[in-house]
């Protein structure tokens, strides 16, 4: 079983910054993070659909400029929104990239960011529209879908987009059928957040490949 660091490691690091998954990187199997658009254009690594929590500024980032970004800084640390292509860059190509498209119509860029890109990445949404672009627009890019609680057929649903992966809380892959239908069709399936090593284990036997956490854990 592998370990991804959620937003490399948001718990104890500034969330979803290159710091943050430079040092998530020298500890973990994969790292997490998330990608939107920004009001200028380019893609940005940020989970939120405004600036407020994480910078204490105010605004969407669909209606900040890239430089409007760049003015602020992640939870008082000095590290500044990245964009994805520099985040893209810092990873070392063993470390394995969960890059999860936060945005509608963002697809055809995300691909063209990892063009050259040595690490084994997978594209993962909650949305299932930006998963078929991907798919269409690149018949080999991993894809994995992010299983919503009010999403009843997330095998059947995974299965048609083509998906490698699928993603789902602690609680569904324990407490149903989920994990044993995945791995029926060949999914790999993820597991998020995960706080307590024995939790870890317990996913594990059950056959869970990957499990994600906001904090080192040993698995």
């Amino acid at each position: 079983m592998r370990l991804i660091a959620h937003r490399g490691f948001a718990a104890t690091a500034p969330e979803n910054t290159i710091a943050a998954v430079q040092s998530a990187a020298d500890v973990a199997d994969a790292v997490e993070f998330d990608v939107r658009r920004c009001g200028s254009g380019e893609l940005v690594v940020i989970h939120d659909e405004t600036i407020d929590r994480v910078t204490g500024g105010v605004g969407t980032v669909a209606d900040s400029s890239l430089a409007d970004l760049k003015t602020h800084t992640v939870l008082e640390s000095g590290e500044r929104i990245p964009t994805l292509e520099e985040l893209l860059a810092v990873v070392p190509d063993d470390v394995e990239i969960n890059l999860e498209m936060k945005d509608r119509d963002i697809a055809a860029d995300v691909l063209a960011a990892l063009e050259g890109v040595e690490n084994r990445v997978v594209t993962t949404s909650f949305l299932e529209d930006e998963l078929r672009a991907v798919r269409a627009l690149d018949p080999d890019q991993p894809t994995g879908l992010l299983v919503r609680r009010d999403l009843d057929h997330p095998i059947t649903t995974a299965v048609e987009l083509d998906c490698d992966v699928i993603g789902a809380n602690y609680a569904r892959c324990l407490t149903t059928r989920l994990v044993p239908r995945a791995k029926a069709v060949d999914l790999e399936v993820h597991a998020w957040s995960i706080e307590r090593p024995l939790m870890a284990k317990l996913l594990g036997l059950r056959g869970v490949d990957c499990v994600s956490a906001d904090r080192l854990i040993r698995i």
